[in-house]
């Protein structure tokens, strides 16, 4: 056998990269939403709902300023192959995802600032485990390619030595199951959310923005399915 039996480019995304992708745009979006919600309300607390959201960046914290720090990472760690799949058509796979949620204390020089951090990266991952895990979300917008998806547990840790200021981090496993479709045939057609991402820092932005009205959380490209 002399000759290439793959004659097409291989360049589409796995689905378990579609749905890291779809998570942080997910809550892109409807944290952007929050946020607005927050500072319509007048709510005290407002700025903790600013939340910049990044996918595979191992150190989201480096790219923030001065001021409050609220992120969400959104890492792809490993994609696990049953051994029931068949060798040959559709392939079933359990993606495996962290959520790290990180945020900083006040910095008023308060001895408190280690506390207020791990109040703060608490609250960043009760609203990130909220979406996820809200109804409209059971497919994470994707109906026919995840089947299903459940966080393991919660857990604080800290994000690495970040000198005088006080940061927390709080992580969760986060298990997906979904079809994989054929290789070698076509691929599955497939329309996430909108985003962007900012080059200087790899932020996604999902769309619209916080400065247009998010009518629902239901994906309006399912409905009528």
């Amino acid at each position: 056998m002399n000759n290439p039996l793959i004659t097409e480019l291989v360049k589409t995304p796995a689905n378990a990269e579609k749905v890291r992708d779809q998570i942080a745009a997910i809550l892109s979006m409807e944290l952007q939403n929050q946020h607005r919600l927050a500072l319509e309300s007048g709510a005290e607390d407002a700025a903790d709902y600013d939340i910049k959201i990044f996918a595979d960046n191992s150190r989201p914290y480096d790219t923030a300023t001065k001021g409050l720090v609220s992120v969400i990472n959104i890492a792809l760690q490993d994609i696990t192959v049953p051994k029931s799949n068949p060798r040959i058509g559709g392939q079933k796979t359990r993606a495996a995802f962290e959520i790290l949620c990180i945020a900083n204390g006040n910095d008023s020089g308060d001895f408190r600032d280690d506390m207020n951090a791990a109040f703060r990266a608490w609250k960043i991952m009760r609203l990130a485990w909220r979406v996820i895990m809200a109804e409209p979300y059971t497919y994470l917008g994707m109906r026919g390619i995840v089947t299903h998806r459940a966080f393991a547990k919660l857990e604080a840790g800290a994000p690495g030595e970040q000198g005088a200021q006080a940061f927390a981090a709080v992580r969760a496993p986060l298990e997906v199951h979904l079809a994989e479709g054929c290789f070698g045939g076509p691929p599955v057609e497939f329309e996430g959310y909108d985003f962007s991402v900012v080059v200087e820092s790899g932020q996604v932005v999902a769309m619209p923005s916080i400065v247009e009205r998010v009518t629902g959380t239901a994906n309006p490209r399912e409905e009528g399915k």
